[in-house]
């Protein structure tokens, strides 16, 4: 995975991940000196050529991405499953969402955009390097002892913290079409956000934070 600018770089680097390549400007090399792994340095011009952000800080280097295994998420109480979210940007606020309601792991189904892509990285704000991610079939979902939730609309249960009692996991569907048939068959619950009537959906990031807060208990009852 590609990581670029100082903020992301050094988080990786906190969490004693070591990049197997990065690149540097002059200026930045200048300005906070050596890094202490392997990089080379690139003229400012050259630099923004490769660089995928609009304004570029002179730094971004590339690491083995963190994929985590099915087993290890299994372990988790509470668990959030990406079924075929197709915008990164969607996919990294999302996992932002997870960390900061508590969410320790995420599952991603077939046809979901990467984690560990730049936009999804930056989208995520580098929580995507502090929960546990796996890429996941339907079938090994169903083995968790978790009890499954597929955010739907005109679900047979209006969205509750009552809802959700650990261990669950939360599934989050395609941004058009929703959560997969695959998905709903092993669900055990489909959940739905009350709205207005004009309303019929809602940006599949926003209903998420409404559903993982309420899961929390940030919204009371």
């Amino acid at each position: 995975m590609l990581l670029e600018g100082k903020r992301l770089v050094e988080d990786a680097r906190s969490r004693g991940m070591i990049p197997r390549l990065a690149a540097l400007t002059e200026r930045y090399f200048r300005a906070h000196g050596p890094a202490d792994y392997p990089h080379v340095l690139l003229s400012e011009d050259l630099f923004s050529r490769i660089a995928d952000t609009r304004s570029p800080q002179g730094i971004l280097a590339f690491f083995p991405a963190p994929w985590a295994s099915v087993a290890e998420i299994a372990r988790y109480e509470r668990i959030v499953v990406l079924d075929g979210l197709q915008d990164p940007g969607n996919v990294g606020t999302i996992i932002r969402t997870a960390e900061a309601f508590g969410f320790g792991a995420v599952a991603v189904t077939e046809g979901t955009a990467s984690p560990f892509t730049p936009k999804a990285l930056r989208s995520s704000m580098g929580s995507a390097l502090g929960v546990a991610i796996a890429r996941i079939q339907p079938g090994e979902l169903a083995e968790f002892p978790h009890r499954i939730m597929a955010l739907a609309p005109g679900g047979s249960a209006r969205l509750s913290a009552d809802l959700f009692r650990e261990p669950f996991a939360i599934c989050m569907g395609q941004e058009g079409a929703g959560v997969s048939p695959e998905m709903l068959a092993l669900s055990h619950q489909t959940v739905s956000i009350p709205m207005k009537e004009k309303v019929e959906s809602l940006n599949v990031a926003v209903a998420a934070g409404i559903v993982l807060a309420c899961a929390a208990g940030a919204l009371g009852g």
